[in-house]
C-alpha cells in the first residue's frame, strides 16, 4: 500500500509573474552582485565609443528591462525619467524650430541626447544596484572605476595631478570605504585628512565641500533629545546658513593666504575684475542670464549660436567688467555649440523649458534627499561630499564633465519608499524564489 506523505513534502513556488504574464528569470544573488560590479565600473570608468556613447552607458540601456521596474520603490524616480523623456523630445522639437535663424550640428544633437540618455539609464541602473549591494559598496566600485580611468596624459593632470586626476575618485572611494565600516569617528577623520589636502592643492571648491562635509558630520555626531522633532524643512534651512557662514570663512582664509598664494592672487584678481567671487570665477551665470532674456524658449539639442546670440551672452558678461573677447568664450562656450558650464544653462540652452524644469526635479531630489537624511542623523560622509558637489555642478558645472557625478549622486540620494522584497516583477531579483512546506 502506497504510503500517502505530501503533506511533508516541500511544494516550490513558481517564478513570480511580470506585469505582463510572463515569468520573471531568477538569477543567483552572486550573479546579481557581479553584474552590479562590473557594469558601475563601466559606468563610471567612461569608456567612449563615440560621439559621447559609453560603453558603460550601452550597457545600462540594455539593462533597461531589469532596473525600470524597481523605480517604483523610490520616491521621484518615475518623475525623473519622464522629465527626462520629455526635455529629450523637447530639444528635438527646438532644433527644428530654430533651423531658419540657426545653424545645427547632427553630431553634437547625438551627443547630447547620448548623454542624456546615459543619465537616464544610469541613475535607473545604481537604483536596481542598491538592492543587492549597500550604498558603501557601490560608493566604493564606483570610485574604483573613476580612479580607473584618470588620464595622467591631460595637460591639467599635469598641472595639478590631485585636482585634476585623483582628488574625486580617492574622496569617493575612502569615504565609500569608511561608510562600510561604520565608523562615524573614521568618517570625520578622513573628511578632515581630504579639506587639508585640499588646501594643499589649490582647490578653492574642493576645499569648501569637504569643510562643509566635516562640519555637517560632526554636527550628527552631536547628542541629542529623543523627543527632539526631525524637520528636513529646518535641516536644509540650517545647511544654507551654514553654506554662507563656510563660503566667507573661506573667501577670508583664502584673501588671508591660508590657501596659497596663488590662489590667493587669483581670487584678488576676481574680486577686483567683477567685485564677487563666485561671479569672478564662473562668468559664465551672467551669460546664461543674458541668452534667456534674449531667447527665453532655449536653442535646441546641437544648435549653434548665431551672432546674435554671441552678442547678448557678451553683453552679459561685460556687465560684471569681464572681458567676453578671449578664446574661452569664443571657442569652449560658442565654437559652434553653447556650453553654459552649468547643468542648469546646458539644459535650458538644449531642451529649453521643459529641460529647465528637468534640472529643477534633479536639484529638488537632491536637496530633499540630503535634507531628510540630515535631520535623521544617517548622512554619511560619502553622500554628503556628493550631494553638495553635486548642488554646486547644477550651477556652476558643464553636463558632460558632471554627467558621471551625476548618475551616482541621484543614484544614491533618491529616496527608497518600498523595500525590494516586495518586487516581484524584477527580470533579475536579489534572492532566489522562497520554499514552503505545503499543509
Amino acid at each position: 500500500m502506497r504510503s500517502n506523505n505530501t503533506a511533508t513534502r516541500p511544494a516550490v513556488v513558481p517564478p513570480p509573474r511580470t506585469r505582463a504574464g510572463r515569468f520573471a528569470y531568477q538569477a543567483p544573488p552572486v550573479v546579481n552582485k557581479l553584474i552590479a560590479v562590473v557594469v558601475l565600473v563601466l559606468v563610471a570608468l567612461r569608456l567612449d565609443i563615440d560621439q559621447g556613447v559609453t560603453v558603460g552607458a550601452v550597457a545600462c540601456v540594455a539593462l533597461f528591462p531589469v532596473w525600470f521596474p524597481v523605480l517604483r520603490q523610490y520616491s521621484g524616480a518615475r518623475l525623473f525619467l519622464l522629465g527626462g523623456v520629455v526635455a529629450i523630445a523637447s530639444g528635438i522639437w527646438l532644433t527644428a524650430l530654430s533651423a531658419p535663424t540657426h545653424d545645427a550640428s547632427l553630431g553634437q544633437a547625438f551627443g547630447t541626447i547620448a548623454g542624456l540618455v546615459g543619465l537616464l539609464a544610469g541613475v535607473g541602473f545604481v537604483l536596481w544596484a542598491r538592492t543587492v549591494l549597500s550604498d558603501a559598496q557601490i560608493a566604493i566600485w564606483y570610485g574604483a572605476g573613476i580612479l580607473l580611468g584618470v588620464s595622467p596624459s591631460s595637460e591639467l593632470y599635469a598641472a595639478n595631478p590631485w585636482r585634476f586626476g585623483y582628488s574625486v575618485a580617492l574622496t569617493i572611494l575612502l569615504l565609500g570605504i569608511t561608510l562600510q565600516l561604520r565608523r562615524r569617528w573614521l568618517e570625520l577623520a578622513v573628511a578632515l585628512l581630504l579639506t587639508v589636502v585640499a588646501t594643499l592643492t589649490d582647490a578653492r571648491s574642493t576645499f569648501a565641500f569637504m569643510l562643509l562635509t566635516v562640519l555637517l558630520v560632526a554636527w550628527q555626531m552631536r547628542p541629542t533629545r529623543p523627543t527632539r522633532g526631525k524637520s528636513a524643512l529646518r535641516a536644509l534651512l540650517g545647511l544654507g546658513v551654514l553654506g554662507l557662514v563656510v563660503f566667507n570663512v573661506i573667501q577670508a582664509l583664502i584673501l588671508d593666504g591660508a590657501l596659497g598664494e596663488a590662489t590667493q592672487q587669483r581670487t584678488l584678481a576676481q574680486l577686483e575684475e567683477t567685485g564677487s567671487l563666485i561671479l569672478g570665477g564662473r562668468p559664465e551665470l551672467t551669460a546664461t542670464i543674458a541668452l534667456m532674456q534674449h531667447q527665453p524658449w532655449g536653442f535646441g539639442v546641437g544648435t549653434a549660436p548665431n551672432p546674435q546670440d554671441i552678442l547678448a551672452a557678451k553683453t552679459g558678461m561685460a556687465s560684471i567688467n569681464y572681458d567676453p573677447n578671449n578664446g574661452y568664450v569664443d571657442n569652449y562656450m560658442f565654437g559652434g555649440h553653447i556650453e553654459l558650464h552649468s547643468i542648469i544653462g546646458d539644459f535650458w540652452a538644449a531642451f529649453g523649458i521643459p529641460g529647465l524644469l528637468f534640472a529643477l526635479i534633479i536639484l529638488v531630489l537632491i536637496v530633499r534627499s540630503i535634507g531628510v537624511h540630515v535631520a535623521a542623523k544617517s548622512a554619511s560622509a560619502v553622500l554628503l561630499y556628493l550631494g553638495i558637489k553635486a548642488v554646486w555642478f547644477m550651477f556652476f558645472g558643464p553636463f558632460f564633465s558632471s554627467s558621471v557625478l551625476l548618475v551616482l549622486v541621484l543614484g544614491l540620494l533618491i529616496t527608497r519608499k518600498v523595500p525590494p522584497e516586495t518586487d516581484a516583477g524584477l527580470l533579475i531579483t536579489p534572492a532566489l524564489p522562497a520554499v514552503r512546506r505545503g499543509r
